[in-house]
């Protein structure tokens, strides 16, 4: 599979070879406020499937399990995009609405279900759990 995406303004790109490990929406009260909505969807690669291309910011912030989760987005647009975590540094999460084509998304996990807003619909077809697995 091969797979295209970036930013808002097109000033960060990235290719990705291959499929992805896992692919995963999340509740959390985090992933709310960083996406403005009811939950956040990643995609997660190994780090050499990912080839990215122009700059970006970070923000770092503590996870429940005390792991480091550092945040990527663009300097210019403010997109987010990719997500690393300290407790499995040769992954990185994307975030799916950031690809070319998502078509080829589906949740396999839904996370943090205790914290979701009840308007926040979710797919009864998809492993839930109420919090992180």
């Amino acid at each position: 599979m091969k797979l295209t995406g970036s930013c808002h303004c097109g000033a960060v790109t990235y290719q990705v070879d291959g499929s992805p490990v896992r692919m995963a929406q999340c509740h959390c009260n985090a992933c709310r406020k960083i996406t403005g909505t009811g939950h956040n969807v990643q995609a997660f690669f190994k780090r050499e499937q990912v080839a990215i291309s122009g700059k970006t910011n970070t923000h770092d912030s503590t996870s429940d399990k005390d792991n480091k989760r550092t945040r990527h987005f663009c300097t210019v647009c403010g997109s987010r995009l990719f997500a690393e975590n300290s407790a499995s540094p040769q992954i990185i999460g994307i975030a799916v609405g950031s690809f070319d084509d998502s078509s080829w998304f589906k949740p396999e996990v839904i996370l943090y279900n205790a914290e979701r807003p009840e308007w926040d619909k979710i797919d009864k077809t998809i492993t839930t759990h109420e919090q992180m697995q």
